[in-house]
C-alpha cells in the first residue's frame, strides 16, 4: 500500500489531530476551568491531552500514512520558540519497519498556548480586565469572578457598570429606596432589570444573608433585597352601581389600600378579560375584579374577601384551571362559573389553540373542574383546545351571572 492510498484509508481517520486536541481543551474552557486557574492563585499546571496513535500493526501496514500523520502533528506544533504545544512520543515498531518515535500525547505547557489553540486570546484579555476591576472593587466580587468566569465573560463589555451597580445596591439593601434612585454612570433601571439574575448572585456574595429567600431574584428582585417596588394594583367595578371607593364605581386602586377598606358588597365575581369585565350584566350587592391572569393572586391580600362569596371565571384552558387552583390556595372558598365541559363543548366553533398547555397536577379542583381540566390537558377533544372567555356567547354569560346569586 502506498502512502497516498493510506491517507484515505480508515486507519488515518482514527488517529488524533489538532482538532481533537482543541475539542479536549474546549471542554475545559466550557467548564470555566482554564480561566479560573488563570486568576485563582493555584498556578497553571501543564495539560496533557492523550492522542489516539497508530498501533504497531498499523505501523507495519500503513507506514506511509503514519509518517504523514506524525509529520503533520510536528508541523502543527510549530517551532520550539513559539510552539503551539509539546509532543510526547513513545517508541513503536517491529522487525518490518523498525522502531519509531510516535506521538502519543500533546502537552500544553503555557496558558498562552491554550489561548492560541482555542482562538480565545481576546476573551482572555476581556476576562482578566474584568477580574482586575473586581479586585479593586471588592474581594468578594473578585472571588465570585474567579469561580464564575464564563458568566463574567458574557457581560465583560459592561463589567465595570455591573460591579459599580452591585456595590450601590449593597449599600442600599433594606433601605426601601427605589431602584430609580441609582446614580451609577451609564446605569438605569432597565440595566438593572436586564441584569437582575447576575446582580442577585453578586449581592448574595457581597451581603450574605440579607436576601428575603421567600422572594425570587426574578420579578421580586426589588423586594428580595429590601427595595421599594411598584405597588400591586387591581381593578374593581361595582355591578349594582353603588360607589366603591371615593364615589367611583370603577377604579384601579392599590391593593394595600383596598385591603384597609371594606366595600359593602358581599358578592365578588373575578374575570380574566377586560372587555368582559366591562360588559358584565348588573348584579345586586356585587363587585367585579379584573383578574389579568396570575395577577389575580393579589386578591389573596384582601382580608375582607374571606367573608365574601367569590366566583372565579377564567379562560377554559389548562392555565385557567391553574389560576383557579392557586387562587383557592389563598381563598379556599372560591367557586367557579362557566368552566365546565358543557360550556366547552357548546362552543366548539369558537375554540382556539393553547400554545403551551400546562401538565401540572392540580389538587384544589372540584370533581367537575378536574374532569374538564384532564380533558383539556390530555387533548381528549383535540390538540391543545382552548376557549377564551370573550368567545363564550353573551346570552350564556348573562344567564350564568343571573343564576349566581338567584
Amino acid at each position: 500500500m502506498t502512502a497516498a492510498s493510506a491517507r484515505s484509508g480508515p486507519a488515518a481517520r482514527r488517529w488524533s489531530t489538532v482538532a481533537d486536541v482543541r475539542v479536549a481543551l474546549r471542554r475545559r474552557w466550557d467548564r470555566g476551568e482554564l480561566l479560573s486557574v488563570l486568576v485563582g492563585g493555584e498556578g497553571w499546571e501543564p495539560i496533557r491531552v492523550p492522542l489516539r496513535a497508530p498501533t504497531s500493526r498499523e505501523m507495519a501496514t500503513d507506514f506511509g500514512a503514519v509518517q504523514d500523520w506524525a509529520t503533520q502533528l510536528h508541523r502543527d506544533a510549530g517551532p520550539e520558540r513559539r510552539a503551539a504545544f509539546r509532543l510526547e512520543t513513545r517508541t513503536v515498531g517491529g522487525r518490518l519497519v523498525g522502531a519509531n518515535a510516535v506521538p502519543v500525547a500533546v502537552w500544553v505547557d503555557e496558558p498562552e498556548q491554550a489561548w492560541r489553540l482555542l482562538h480565545v486570546t481576546s476573551d482572555v484579555a476581556a476576562f482578566t480586565s474584568a477580574y482586575a476591576v473586581s479586585r479593586v472593587a471588592d474581594p468578594s466580587i473578585a472571588t465570585w469572578v474567579a469561580e464564575h468566569p464564563l458568566r463574567v465573560l458574557a457581560h465583560a463589555d459592561r463589567w465595570r457598570e455591573v460591579t459599580a451597580t452591585a456595590l450601590w445596591l449593597r449599600d442600599k439593601v433594606g433601605t426601601a429606596a427605589y431602584l430609580r434612585e441609582i446614580d451609577v454612570p451609564r446605569v438605569d433601571t432597565k440595566f438593572i432589570e436586564s441584569h437582575r439574575a447576575l446582580l442577585a448572585e453578586l449581592l448574595d456574595a457581597l451581603a450574605p444573608g440579607v436576601a428575603d429567600e421567600t422572594r425570587s431574584a426574578g420579578k421580586d428582585f426589588a423586594r428580595r433585597y429590601g427595595f421599594s417596588d411598584k405597588p400591586p394594583m387591581t381593578r374593581v367595578r361595582s355591578l349594582d352601581g353603588a360607589p366603591i371607593v371615593g364615589g367611583f364605581t370603577d377604579a384601579v386602586v392599590r391593593v394595600d389600600e383596598l385591603a384597609r377598606l371594606e366595600p359593602a358588597a358581599r358578592r365578588v365575581l373575578v374575570v380574566e378579560n377586560e372587555i368582559t369585565y366591562l360588559a358584565l350584566p348588573p348584579a345586586t350587592d356585587a363587585v367585579a375584579f379584573f383578574g389579568a391572569g396570575f395577577d389575580v393572586l393579589r386578591l389573596g391580600r384582601l382580608p375582607w374577601l374571606r367573608d365574601c362569596d367569590i366566583v372565579y371565571w377564567g379562560d377554559l384552558d389548562t392555565h385557567g384551571f391553574v389560576i383557579l387552583d392557586r387562587l383557592r390556595s389563598l381563598l379556599p372558598h372560591v367557586r367557579s362559573v362557566l368552566m365546565d365541559l358543557e360550556t366547552l363543548t357548546a362552543h366548539e366553533s369558537q375554540w382556539t389553540t393553547d400554545t403551551s398547555p400546562s401538565r401540572a397536577e392540580l389538587e384544589r379542583l372540584t370533581p367537575g373542574e378536574a374532569e374538564t381540566y384532564r380533558t383539556l390537558r390530555d387533548h381528549e377533544l383535540g390538540t391543545s383546545v382552548r376557549l377564551e372567555q370573550e368567545r363564550v356567547a353573551f346570552d350564556r354569560v348573562v344567564a350564568a351571572v343571573d343564576g349566581l346569586w338567584a
